[in-house]
């Protein structure tokens, strides 16, 4: 597979050398779901100051990209061999308390989506040599998503972007996808 080599400036979100499919593909969901979320919850944020906007538009990018950018071997083969950066990576990910003031409320569910996602990320993280790392992760990551789904009284703008997001911090950012799994193939071979 054809790969390229990632700008210093982009190494925290691809790593240093990126497939090229890994990238077309981040790019192409980045992009339409980023138009796809800003079309159909036009009702949700089109009473928002324009650089409220420019900012609202920062962060979906942000966090779109960062769903699929985290799944490539590139960006989880930075992180892993940078354990450091992984914990500074989880704790600024603070998106969802920078929408609810975007937005001039939800600071509840905003503050909860947060919290619930940084110390599941955390349990994840430290979870890294474990095999069961991967099963625990896309629990924790499904299970706030529903919850989410279910309870959450906000815009569907947040309601998506909050799925995202969890999505993409518990179970793309915090599972090491590459682990070598060989403990677990042999524990289902006895």
């Amino acid at each position: 597979m054809k790969t390229v080599k990632v700008p210093v400036f982009f190494h925290e979100l691809f790593g240093k050398r990126i497939a090229l499919l890994d990238l077309w593909l981040t790019i192409l969901f980045c992009i339409g779901m980023t138009v796809l979320l800003l079309t159909l919850t036009y009702s949700d944020w089109q009473d928002l100051a324009i650089w409220r906007v420019v900012i609202l538009i920062v962060f979906i990018v942000d966090i779109t990209g960062g769903v699929i950018a985290n799944f490539s071997f590139s960006t989880n083969f930075h992180y892993k061999t940078n354990a450091r950066g992984r914990l500074v990576f989880i704790a600024i990910h603070v998106q969802p308390i920078i929408f609810a003031w975007l937005f001039g409320g939800y600071y509840g569910a905003s503050l909860i989506v947060w919290g619930y996602t940084i110390i599941s990320a955390l349990i994840v993280n430290a979870l890294i040599q474990y095999p069961g790392q991967r099963m625990i992760g896309v629990f924790l990551a499904v299970s706030g998503v529903s919850l989410l789904l279910l309870f959450a009284d906000i815009p569907q703008m947040l309601m998506a972007i909050f799925s995202l997001y969890m999505f993409k911090v518990i179970f793309g950012f915090a599972v090491d996808h590459d682990l070598n799994r060989e403990g677990v193939v042999r524990h289902l071979r006895s």
